[in-house]
């Protein structure tokens, strides 16, 4: 077993506004679109509950191969403000990641929203999985900017 902690912090500016912001994570049909980090990569929300003290569970990979699932424990939940949960990802009975993640919404003052993500990943498998969120966040970060610009 190859442990490595890392801890990843991504800043991103939205044009919308922190409950639209806040919005697109909490819809799972929205969130299952843009999370996915490229085109050929599916991820499904099996069930969730955005909420304190809500539970949530995901599979994510390719159309023909879900090989991964993600069981995420929601801690603090303020609408519109804050997102704080736990998340395990397993490959079949192997867990591979287990990570801290905060999404810290806040106001900006020219308008829109600045979201500081705070990712405190155990990688299970070495650099490789703390690498695996600080990409798979960046690119669905830029996924959920190109989604709230107005059409």
């Amino acid at each position: 077993m190859d442990i490595h902690h890392e801890t990843v912090v991504l800043q991103h500016d939205f044009e919308a506004p922190p409950a639209r912001v806040f919005q697109a994570y909490t819809d799972p049909k929205q969130r299952e679109i843009w999370s996915a980090p490229t085109p050929d990569t599916l991820v499904v929300i099996d069930e969730t509950e955005v909420r304190t003290g809500g539970q949530e569970t995901a599979r994510c990979g390719s159309p023909d191969n879900l090989a991964w699932t993600m069981k995420s424990a929601y801690h603090l939940v303020l609408e519109d403000r804050l997102i704080t949960f736990t998340e395990e990802l397993w490959e079949g009975d192997a867990i591979l990641t287990l990570a801290l993640i905060t999404f810290d919404l806040s106001a900006r003052p020219e308008g829109g929203t600045r979201l500081i993500l705070t990712d405190q990943v155990t990688s299970f498998v070495g650099k490789g999985g703390a690498g695996g969120h600080r990409d798979g966040y960046t690119k669905a970060l830029d996924n959920l900017a190109a989604s709230l610009v107005p059409a």
